[in-house]
């Protein structure tokens, strides 16, 4: 009797059908979309599927809160009038692709244990890539804007709330919004021990621990005495899906002619901090991604320093 081999298209159904569960468990599953940190646009979202790598897109300045007028009877009296200014920034879209190949696909199985699990390990390699790249981008604005005392800050103390709220508090009126609390894994321990206001997910049945109200993100691009604070919606976030996100390549003399396959994922993100002007040029190697986007001068802040959503914090302990 003859035995059928299981092959990756077998386990994934289809291609087609392999692209919708990996997106749909992607997105349900990434870290920086759950925290509140991202929001999208029709803009940001026409990038991040196609088009030019780099684009520009416009924003607007918020309005002077000292600028208002206080009505009379004078019909002959005009008031003054103003306008919304608004100015441009440059984003960039990475196009990215990984392929897995394997000669025993039973080995899957062993690891995975079901067919939902292998479309679950595929968003997990594409949620861990997002994040990676999103902080990479964070290293690459904290040093554009280092000199810049409104939006990084460093203090002569160890860890210290009241600092952080000081930073936040330079936001002015956008300050209620910054909810999320970057930390290190080391940092994220201590916070954990402390045992004063820390929430596990556990306690409360949520993705995310709290500490003191903010939402936890732990990076290992972060050291134990930094921590980067970040409003809601301060991210522009785009997923593209590529005209043919997931391919599988037969290769029959592989495996020294038993036989191999190789599945082949491709996906486009773009990750743009609001208000910073992408100056960079575009990578073409995975080595350039992370040094063209950790470079400071490949950003530089256009929107005014109250707006702007992240807020960089270093403790010098002395």
């Amino acid at each position: 009797m003859a035995i059928t081999n299981t092959t990756i298209a077998g386990l994934a159904g289809s291609e087609r059908k392999m692209d919708v569960r990996v997106t749909a468990i992607a997105q349900e599953t990434n870290e920086l979309v759950q925290s509140g940190l991202t929001a999208s646009s029709a803009e940001v979202s026409a990038l991040a599927n196609g088009g030019p790598r780099k684009v520009s897109l416009d924003y607007l300045k918020p309005l002077s809160g000292e600028a208002f007028n206080v009505s009379n009877d004078d019909i002959n009296d005009e008031g003054d009038v103003g306008s919304i200014e608004g100015g441009t920034y440059d984003a960039m879209r990475l196009d990215l692709n990984y392929a897995l190949a394997t000669t025993d696909l039973t080995q899957i199985i062993t690891q995975y244990g079901k067919q939902g699990d292998l479309a679950t390990a595929l968003a997990g390699h594409r949620n861990a890539i997002t994040k990676s790249l999103f902080f990479s981008t964070l290293v690459g604005v904290r040093a554009a804007l280092a000199a810049n005392a409104a939006i990084t800050h460093e203090v002569a103390t160890d860890w210290d709330m009241a600092a952080i709220y000081d930073a936040i508090a330079t936001a002015e009126e956008w300050s209620p919004l910054f909810n999320v609390l970057m930390v290190s894994h080391g940092r994220y321990a201590k916070l954990q021990a402390q045992n004063d206001g820390f929430v596990a997910p556990s306690d409360v049945n949520t993705r995310f621990a709290t500490y003191q109200g903010f939402t936890l993100l732990k990076t290992n691009k972060l050291t134990n005495d930094e921590a980067i604070i970040g409003r809601t919606g301060s991210i522009g976030y785009g997923e593209g899906t590529a005209q043919q996100a997931f391919e599988v390549e037969r290769k029959a003399n592989g495996g020294n002619g038993g036989g191999a396959d190789i599945l082949h994922s491709r996906f486009s993100r773009a990750i743009i901090p609001l208000g910073m002007d992408y100056n960079g040029t575009i990578p073409t190697t995975s080595a350039a991604v992370k040094t063209v986007l950790e470079a400071s001068a490949s950003w530089a802040k256009v929107a005014p320093d109250t707006q702007f959503g992240l807020r960089f914090l270093k403790f010098n302990d002395v």
